[in-house]
């Protein structure tokens, strides 16, 4: 039996290793390949480069906007999240203390919402309707309405988990309803929260398509189009299509690093009740 089980260990081990190696490889070769020169950057291996070329980063920065494009990105997904969270939560304390056949039927309808898919064209023309096509908002308002279905769900399972007792004692205490979701609910849902948050940032800083479907101004457009609109001008430079891609991926991964201790608690304290 121990066996067995020291062998299915090392066989985890094993998978393991070999996933975060083929995760992490790739990311390796983007690394290096944007301080090499273009000839050297062709043929991207894990090798050093001969030369480190540093001034690929600045060279990007001139040539592809890259300040203007992580301004976009920052203002579209930090927004989108800020909104998702909070709308999410307040939807979330609702659903889980209120139960009637009204608030069963809006969550249910929560839940198609993971699944149903996007309609551009119907959504397109909705933009227009509102006047608000080619605009921050609409991408902003997309984002939020796409992710509200999945963090609605973490947020209600959570809010489950809380004791009533707690709704109770602060009734007494003359808590209104907002006073309860602030200072009691909004404390306690901080890991399913950041969870949330985590996924939430990640999806819209990541998103291409929405970006560019939504925004046809490309001063408007986030960093995964300015890698779109980089490649076409120098496909022949790797190295500064590799400077370009570590640029983009940055702020998400440290963000991922910073946060994801929450990923798992948020997660799961999620599941508890539903």
């Amino acid at each position: 039996m121990k066996r067995r089980r020291v062998a299915g260990r090392i066989v985890l081990a094993v998978i393991l290793w070999a996933v975060a190696i083929t995760v992490l490889v790739p990311f390796w070769m983007m690394l290096i390949g944007s301080l090499k020169d273009a000839r050297e950057s062709a043929v991207p291996t894990v090798s050093l480069p001969t030369t480190w070329h540093f001034e690929n980063y600045l060279l990007v920065f001139q040539r592809a906007a890259i300040g203007r494009a992580l301004y976009n990105s920052l203002l579209t997904t930090v927004l989108s999240v800020v909104i998702t969270v909070a709308v999410s939560a307040a939807a979330a304390l609702y659903l889980a203390r209120v139960n009637t056949r009204g608030t069963r039927l809006v969550y249910n309808a929560f839940s198609i919402g993971l699944i149903a898919p996007v309609s551009m064209i119907p959504t397109i023309k909705l933009m227009q309707f509102l006047q608000i096509a080619n605009t921050f908002g609409s991408v902003i308002l997309l984002f939020t309405a796409l992710n509200i279905p999945l963090t609605v769900f973490l947020c209600t399972g959570f809010v489950k988990s809380i004791p009533r007792e707690l709704d109770e004692a602060s009734a007494l205490d003359g808590c209104t309803s907002f006073g309860l979701l602030r200072r009691v609910i909004f404390p306690l849902m901080v890991p399913v929260v950041m969870t949330s948050a985590i996924i939430v940032f990640m999806g819209v800083w990541n998103s291409f398509m929405i970006p560019l479907y939504f925004l046809n101004d490309s001063s408007k457009w986030t960093l995964p189009l300015t890698v779109y609109n980089f490649f076409g001008q120098y496909s022949r430079d790797w190295n500064l299509v590799f400077a370009d891609l570590v640029i983009t991926s940055l702020p998400v991964v440290l963000f991922y690093l910073a946060a994801q201790r929450y990923i798992i608690s948020g997660m799961t304290a999620g599941a508890v009740k539903g």
